[in-house]
């Protein structure tokens, strides 16, 4: 079934494939979004998710590592459910980096700015 919605999601966020590049601008703010639409924060490494009722989200089904060209992490986003994956601004981003590698259900990109 995971390996199902790994499918899924890279073949929806490959979809949208354009060459379109960001500007350093444009990328912060897409990242600032992302960090706000998904409940990302900086500081927390959890490997679970406690939802508003208190239930407890399985781990990530996907993990995006987004990159700058001095391999400073930009973006963090464990992915947990098939609506975060259809998150357009994060899709921008995706779609907008290099794809480096994948290990591991963790996916590392590369934003050129």
């Amino acid at each position: 079934m995971i390996c199902l919605l790994v499918g899924i999601s890279t073949i929806s966020m490959a979809s949208e494939i354009s060459d379109e590049k960001l500007t350093r601008a444009e990328a912060i703010e897409l990242i600032s979004e992302v960090k706000h639409d998904l409940n990302l924060k900086n500081d927390c490494k959890l490997e679970f998710v406690i939802d508003d009722e208190g239930n407890v989200k399985p781990s990530p089904i996907k993990i995006i590592k987004i990159y700058d060209k001095d391999n400073e992490l930009l973006l963090e986003a464990p992915i947990h459910t098939v609506e975060q994956m259809s998150n357009k601004e994060l899709r921008r981003l995706v779609n907008s980096s290099d794809f480096l590698t994948e290990s591991y259900n963790t996916f590392y990109y590369r934003l050129d700015l």
